[in-house]
């Protein structure tokens, strides 16, 4: 669970908590990470979290964790207190965010007895549900050790570029991950200036390219994102009719 997380607050973590390579204690929304991390697990932060770093209005509830073997990342938060948990609602219906993760609560940490409780609780507090993902079904390359890792966080073209590779990946069926993969990438072009300044397409790989500048152009609505047609045709541009 999660509530909206602000860009001043993102630039606080990324200093203080995200980008050393011996990470410092972090809030507890991210302890999962430093669990991995003291594991030998490298772990990404992703989708909302990732989106609300660069200073998208996002809100946040889950939190996504790219990993190179999501077995192995279960394993050791399992034996960290972690237990499986079904995925909300709105998520059930996307099979790929079936392994998910939340913290057992202690003796010590009791649900609030109270509306007014209820309300006032600091949305920290509460144990963060945490969505594991392999990295290389969401285009994303991982080092082999966290000691490698940068930062617990995709630059820019690195988030954008893997959802756009993601969403043009997707089965006919899979309509419920298209659809919230169109979400994310309208927060972003609407939301991001950086994405429409000249040269951003360069850091981009080549074959994203023509989807970007539709995109920044105006030739692509949010509508679009959530057709199968779309993504077809720019799977097989060649093959759509005039």
């Amino acid at each position: 669970m999660g509530g909206c997380l602000s860009r001043r607050k993102a630039d606080v973590l990324a200093e203080d908590h995200l980008s050393s390579r011996e990470p410092k204690p972090e809030p507890p929304r991210f302890s999962a990470c430093s669990i991995l991390f003291n594991a030998g697990i490298p772990a990404l932060i992703w989708l909302e979290d990732a989106l609300a770093y660069y200073g998208v209005p996002t809100m946040v509830f889950e939190l996504f964790l790219l990993v190179p073997d999501v077995d192995a990342a279960a394993r050791v938060l399992k034996s960290s207190g972690y237990q499986k948990r079904e995925p909300s609602l709105a998520l059930r219906p996307i099979c790929q965010f079936d392994n998910l993760y939340a913290a057992v609560r202690t003796e010590n940490q009791h649900p609030p007895t109270t509306d007014a409780e209820a309300t006032s609780q600091s949305p920290e507090v509460k144990p963060t549900r945490v969505i594991l993902l392999p990295a290389k079904e969401w285009f994303h390359e991982l080092p082999s050790a966290p000691e490698d890792m940068e930062d617990w966080l995709p630059t820019l073209p690195q988030l954008l570029a893997a959802l756009i590779a993601k969403w043009l990946s997707l089965e006919e069926g899979e309509r419920d991950l298209r659809l919230r993969i169109a979400v994310l990438l309208g927060y972003i072009y609407a939301g991001l200036d950086n994405v429409k300044l000249p040269g951003f397409e360069q850091q981009l790989p080549q074959q994203l390219r023509a989807f970007h500048m539709d995109r920044v152009q105006g030739r692509i609505n949010l509508a679009d994102l959530g057709t199968f047609r779309c993504q077809q045709h720019y799977l097989h541009p060649r093959n759509e009719q005039p």
